[in-house]
């Protein structure tokens, strides 16, 4: 799996948690990497948040659906927000999922363990 996430607090916490919980983890700080890191090992699942400077995740995900090696990957965007304007941007961008980081980690582990099922 790969978790994009510029915040380095949080992009430990997901490594941890999916880690124990017995997924490989990737991680990318920013856009640019996490579509190189796809184009090069083809995750199984990639897990994005929002907001992350110069490219947002919705970009992200645009730039992995565009890509015929990396649209199958299922594509989950986490934000801080619940809004139904949020949910419906990403679903715009190609995302499989989208999931507030309000809902915590055992729902998001959840959510993966689905889509890989």
């Amino acid at each position: 799996m790969l978790i994009v996430e510029d915040d380095e607090m949080n992009s430990e916490l997901l490594h941890t948690v999916f880690k124990r919980n017995g997924f490989e983890v990737l991680i990318a700080r920013n856009g640019t990497t996490a579509l190189e890191m796809a184009q090069a090992r083809l995750p199984d699942v990639i897990v994005c948040d929002v907001n992350m400077g110069a490219m947002s995740g919705y970009q992200v995900c645009a730039g992995i659906r565009q890509n015929p090696a990396t649209a199958h990957i299922p594509f989950i965007i986490q934000t801080g927000s619940e809004s139904d304007v949020e949910r419906q941007k990403a679903l715009d961008a190609g995302a499989t999922d989208f999931l507030p980081k309000m809902s915590g980690w055992p729902r998001l582990v959840e959510r993966v363990k689905s889509l890989l099922a």
